[in-house]
Parts: C-alpha cells; structure tokens; sequence
C-alpha cells in the first residue's frame, strides 16, 4: 500500500523578494455551493508542467507574509495556461477565508508542482479512483490526461459527497461515461433525506458503504485493478480495509490523506 504526502505541510513565509511575491491571477471562479468553488488560476509564465495527482500551492499575502496552502489541480497534464483548483471553505482556517474574498483579475501566487501521489505510467490495469469531497481533483486531472491515450485503461470514479451540489465535475464526467464505454461514473450522496437532495435517484450512503457493492456490480477483478483514494482519512482508512479484504494487493492501493488522520482540516 503506497500512501503520498500525508499530512501536506502549510507555509507562512516572508512576503519581500521574488519568491513570495504574486505570479500569477486568478482568471475564474465558479461557486457550486456556499463553502464549494472553482478557481482558476492563470501563472504569469504559463502553467508550469506537472504530472496528474501533484499539487500547488496557492499563497496570498497576510499580515506581511506569505500564508500558502496546497491544492491538487484538476487541470490534465500538458496545460499550458490556466490550471483548474477545487477548494473547500474553512470558515474558520486562516487562508481560505481571504482566498473566498477574492475577484476575478486578482493577483496571487502559485508555487511549483510537488507531491508523489501521481500515476503509475503505462499501467494497463483498471483503475478505480476513490473520492470524497474535493479529493475528486486529481482523479479528474489523471483521467483527463489517460483519455488522450491511444487505448485508454478501463476506469471507474467512485465520488462521495454529502449534497447532489456538492458534485463536482459531475458533467465532464458523465460526459466521458457516455463517450467512452470503458469509464464508469457512480456518485453516491451520503444524506439523502436531506432537503437538498430530496430529487436524488442515485447511489446513496458513505464510501464505505457503497465501495463493496460497487466493486460487485461492476466485477472488479483485485488482481486486474489499481485503486487510488484521495480526501478524508477516515473514507480511506476503510476503503483500505474493504479492498484488502476483497484481495488487493497492497502494492495495488494509492493513497493520499488530506490532512493527518485524527487532525481537524485546518485551511
């Protein structure tokens, strides 16, 4: 079992000299909900090159430092000009409050791509990614970039959310599900009685509820199949118990936590 950057440090550096100063602007944004947004970041000398599944840190002046914190891009690998971030508010963090206070044509700085939860290459094995939240970032960045491949391997997403507004991606996804025949797309809610989702016909329940079901539904062969999980410990730390009992190997497991397990998100 491979687990990458657990625990993402966060930086506060001092704002004077060229390495803190902004590089870049934020060129778009798209609120899904209240605490869920895109943001769209264009580096002033092109997006830097990256391999699916690293991240970037995104940095804004506090206080007369530079306050950073890391973030998967969604962008597919080759993207030369604007790279694609999924944040969750923290209401109470230090950085994305400010971060949510921003314009379109503000300034910013991003920093190089890092992180070692990336594909495996040339991997001709199914490839089941496990989401919650806005752990779906990097998995859309990786599958984005393997449908430009000639023969594509066969991929199922897995993305666990609480609210049907909390889908992101939802219809590039459903998009390349219909297009292609090998992917398949399976959001699942984990409150259905709630209000929101009271027109929700799909799956239901937490990741750890609805993984082994699926894997049955779509006959995933632990020998013929790579998993990689991204978002919540704790989502991971049962998907890992649920995939080595149904035999995986645990070379065949990718993880990566977005913060310490028993630490609160702090953003």
């Amino acid at each position: 079992m491979q687990t990458a950057t657990v625990g993402r440090a966060v930086s506060s550096v001092p704002v004077p000299g060229s390495d803190s100063a902004p590089n870049a602007t934020l060129s778009g944004r798209v609120d899904l909900t209240p605490t869920i947004a895109h943001f769209v970041v264009r580096p002033d000398d092109g997006a830097p090159a990256f391999v699916p599944g690293q991240y970037l840190a995104l940095g804004l002046p506090v206080d007369g430092r530079l306050l950073q914190r890391p973030y998967s891009t969604a962008s597919k690998k080759g993207t030369r000009d604007e790279l694609d971030f999924l944040v969750r508010l923290v209401r109470d963090g230090a950085f994305t409050p400010r971060l949510w206070h921003l314009d379109v044509g503000d300034r910013l700085r991003i920093g190089r791509p890092k992180g070692l939860f990336t594909l495996c290459p040339e991997d001709p094995r199914r490839h089941l990614f496990i989401a919650t939240g806005t752990g779906l970032a990097p998995f859309v960045s990786m599958l984005g970039t393997l449908l430009r491949e000639s023969r594509p391997p066969r991929a199922i997403v897995l993305h666990g959310v609480s609210h049907v507004g909390e889908l992101a991606y939802r219809d590039r996804l459903e998009r390349w599900a219909a297009d292609a025949g090998d992917i398949s797309y399976v959001p699942a809610i984990s409150r259905p009685n709630h209000p929101a989702n009271a027109d929700w016909r799909g799956a239901t329940g937490r990741i750890d509820t609805a993984l082994g079901p699926l894997c049955d539904a779509l006959d995933v062969d632990p020998a013929e199949t790579v998993a990689y999980m991204c978002g919540n410990p704790e989502m991971i730390a049962a998907g890992e118990r649920i995939l080595e009992a149904r035999g995986f190997p645990r070379d065949a497991i990718r993880s990566e936590h977005y913060w310490p397990a028993g630490s609160p998100a702090r953003a």
